[in-house]
């Protein structure tokens, strides 16, 4: 199965542009929600390490602010039962040195007690971040009030630089330290999706798809409906959705079953999420080789099911995929309705237009088969196949001609078209066309049927209404008889919607 979800995606993917604005929480005392009461000034001596955390911030060296910060450390560890009266204040103001500590230059993993101004112990390793999470618990256990406060707590610039080193840890391919920083960056804050979505790119790179597609759930589940993660939980659903596929392909019985179906649901709610993709052909096609594989070809309709009822919300490309996804269900007729609708939004479809004339025949509307092939052999000349559906329809025709006269006349168009087609010097078959914003090309492979050739090949692009956009011209090089060679017309202009390229001769 052939599938793309954005230009150059890895199975590791960068994020190295990626923002990271948190909501970063400012619940200074009196500054929070009238359900949740945080008191940072009782006792006293709470209210002046306030103070010194609002000196620390504003200090301007680095070796000014570590011994403000160790001084309030050494307060807030001396004579603790002073504060037991007042848990969540005493954590509220806790939580801020630690977030300060835990940004600071050069400050190591765990360093010492002593090196933080803690007065006991001086020799044990602290470990800021763990610290920093049972800081929030304890806010939330003495003022459960305050729960999204703390949420809003937690999205803080020791979070952010944790989740910024998983981030270029992964880009940068070292898996061990990504994996590292993004399980810290959870336990500062654990509702965001960016640590699951490095866990997922690290367990996909290590081959462990289960966890892989725990941790891309995890990022679909936790991005939610918030428009700030769209990217990130649709390329997340998308990764989920083909690994689960892969699993499915490399199972059995029962496992192959529930695995498909998992990732036809998948692909289900991505195609749902982001109905305009740039790759929803290819969503729709991985949706239906999903079903396939979970013996539900019964449900393959559903994946077209919309564009047949509403042609107007698709693309060309949807509704002739549409088509071919109905034609494999044996839909013939709403293939037919599929490809009709993608020939009435691009006269210039290549693949429509080839469909559609083969649908006809399969329903033996052979008649119809004429107007979508001449506008097929005039975007594809060198197709043989192309020229062969005329023959094709003539001959149906011919089988159901009465008059003796109009059976010769049919047999002899049959002749003629199928002449055509073995006359041509050099066969062509379209390998690649794809439209950008501003960039497209087409690829062409060739096939030399005489003695030898050497071809100029030009592509008009055209617009949705067939209008020239750009052209390019190609050498195909010198040819022996049955040699194949590829050849890409690159065009660059905006609206590009279809190509036709010259008889090459």
């Amino acid at each position: 199965m052939r599938l793309t979800f954005l230009a150059g995606a890895a199975a590791v993917v960068s994020l190295s542009g990626v923002s990271l604005v948190p909501a970063l929480a400012t619940a200074q005392p009196g500054g929070v929600s009238s359900a949740c009461s945080i008191d940072a000034n009782n006792p006293k001596e709470l209210a002046l390490q306030t103070l010194s955390f609002n000196r620390a911030k504003s200090a301007q060296t680095p070796e000014d602010r570590k011994k403000i910060l160790q001084g309030i450390m050494k307060e807030l560890s001396t004579k603790p039962e002073r504060f037991a009266k007042n848990p969540a204040g005493y954590n509220y103001v806790l939580s801020q040195a630690l977030v300060l500590w835990a940004v600071e230059p050069g400050m190591p993993e765990k360093p010492t007690r002593g090196a933080l101004g803690l007065v006991s112990n001086q020799n044990d390793p602290y470990d800021v971040i763990a610290e920093l999470d049972a800081s929030y618990k304890a806010i939330e256990a003495a003022a459960p009030a305050c729960k999204e406060e703390v949420d809003g707590m937690r999205q803080n610039e020791a979070w952010l630089a944790l989740t910024r080193a998983a981030l270029d840890a992964s880009n940068g391919g070292k898996l061990d330290s990504a994996e590292y920083y993004a399980k810290r960056s959870m336990m500062v804050n654990a509702e965001s999706p960016y640590p699951h979505y490095v866990l997922a790119n690290v367990a996909n790179a290590k081959n462990d798809k289960k966890s892989a597609i725990l941790h891309w759930g995890h990022v679909v589940q936790k991005a939610g409906e918030d428009t700030t993660y769209r990217d990130l939980r649709n390329g997340s659903l998308y990764y989920m959705a083909i690994a689960q596929y892969e699993t499915a392909a490399g199972q059995s019985g029962s496992e192959q079953v529930e695995s498909a179906k998992r990732a036809a649901a998948s692909f289900k709610q991505l195609l749902t999420v982001y109905p305009d993709s740039p790759d929803a052909a290819n969503v729709m096609q991985a949706w239906a080789d999903a079903l396939t594989l979970a013996k539900d070809s019964a449900s393959l309709g559903q994946v077209y099911a919309d564009l047949l009822a509403n042609p107007d919300h698709g693309t060309d490309i949807t509704l002739t995929m549409g088509g071919v996804i109905a034609t494999r269900a044996n839909k013939i007729d709403d293939a037919l309705k599929l490809f009709e609708s993608s020939v009435k939004k691009n006269p210039n479809g290549r693949d429509a237009l080839r469909n559609l004339a083969a649908t006809y025949y399969g329903k033996e509307m052979f008649d119809k088969m004429f107007e979508p092939s001449k506008q097929l052999v005039a975007v594809d000349p060198n197709n043989y196949d192309a020229w062969m559906m005329f023959a094709y329809a003539a001959q149906g025709l011919a089988k159901g001609a009465k008059a003796p006269a109009d059976r010769k006349a049919w047999t002899d168009t049959l002749v003629k078209y199928q002449t055509i087609a073995e006359a041509l010097p050099v066969k062509a078959e379209v390998t690649g066309f794809t439209r950008g914003s501003q960039n497209s090309s087409l690829t062409l492979q060739l096939e030399q049927v005489a003695d030898a050739g050497n071809y100029s090949v030009t592509a008009e692009f055209l617009d949705a209404a067939g209008n020239v956009v750009a052209s390019g011209t190609e050498s195909s090089g010198p040819l022996k008889k049955g040699e194949r060679k590829e050849v890409t017309i690159k065009a660059t202009g905006a609206g590009i919607y279809g190509y036709r390229y010259k008889p090459i001769k």
